[in-house]
């Protein structure tokens, strides 16, 4: 074969391939195509769908408006027939208004007449109303008064009821209790006798202070009871302090005092009774019983 010969083959197989390449393009672009075909078909039936429900929604919103308009020219219509009325019934209370005007400047013009007459009297009957008023509270302090006075007498005679009733009861244990003690032939009036009194209950408190009188060395203390607490002059108390560990706690008596005065929440009393190992002193304890 000559050189030319196998150039020519050279050329057809070449041209062949290329004839093939673009075969295979076309064969890709066709079918990319068709399937670029078949996707718009779908989106255009989609918009046409779309286009046919947005076209049915636009008929019934152009229906439901045109009655809305509609119904809005109705009650225009009606309004307008309303305020037509209204006009009428203005006009109306126009003259009716006019009339009253007329009646009120021949009212003011008759009240003109006697409104020297009417001032006199409106003094007069504002003058009275504070006479009333004065009086009238008056008369309400008085009932005041009165009912609180009532109510004070009431309160009053009932007390001295309970008194009297009570002061008949104390006389009639004093006749009997005298007379016992006269049958037992012991005259109430001897000291030992009126000195007696009962013994002080179980009570425990603390010595709030002490104070020495300088003249006649007696020594007075201050304690936390009083007659709240049942003690009364002439109670009888025991003073001690609580030990150490080192005595096992056990409580140090200080000696005895005697309550001369009492109030009801404490009491002074006088030491009679000293401990020749102890001083009181505030902070310490005190027992009616030891």
């Amino acid at each position: 074969m000559s050189f030319v010969g196998k150039i020519l083959v050279v050329v057809q197989v070449i041209l062949s391939v290329c004839f093939m390449g673009f075969a295979g393009a076309v064969y890709t672009a066709q079918n990319n195509w068709r399937a670029e075909s078949k996707k718009l078909e779908g989106n255009l039936k989609n918009i046409q769908t779309s286009m046919a429900e947005l076209e049915s929604e636009y008929s019934n919103y152009k229906t439901e408006t045109t009655q809305k308009v509609n119904d809005a020219l109705s009650e225009a219509q009606k309004a307008k027939a309303a305020n037509k009325l209204l006009e009428q019934q203005s006009k109306s209370y126009q003259n009716q208004l006019e009339t009253v005007r007329a009646e009120r400047d021949t009212s003011v013009a008759q009240a003109e007449t006697t409104g020297e007459e009417a001032k006199f009297r409106r003094q007069e009957s504002g003058r009275q109303r504070v006479v009333n008023k004065t009086l009238h509270n008056t008369v309400n302090d008085l009932r005041a008064k009165i009912k609180n006075l009532e109510d004070t007498i009431f309160t009053q005679s009932i007390r001295e009821k309970n008194l009297v009733a009570k002061q008949n009861k104390l006389l009639n244990e004093l006749k009997y209790l005298n007379k016992i003690v006269a049958n037992l032939g012991v005259d109430p009036k001897d000291p030992a006798i009126a000195g007696m009194q009962s013994p002080p209950p179980a009570v425990e408190g603390l010595i709030l202070n002490t104070k020495k009188d300088k003249r006649n060395g007696t020594k007075f203390v201050e304690v936390s009871l009083g007659s709240d607490d049942g003690l009364s002059k002439g109670h009888q108390l025991f003073v001690y302090r609580f030990g150490t560990k080192a005595n096992g706690n056990r409580p140090k008596y200080l000696g005895k005092i005697e309550l001369v005065y009492v109030d009801p929440d404490k009491a002074v009393g006088t030491v009679i009774d000293a401990a020749k190992n102890g001083v009181i002193e505030k902070g310490d304890h005190v027992n009616s019983k030891l």
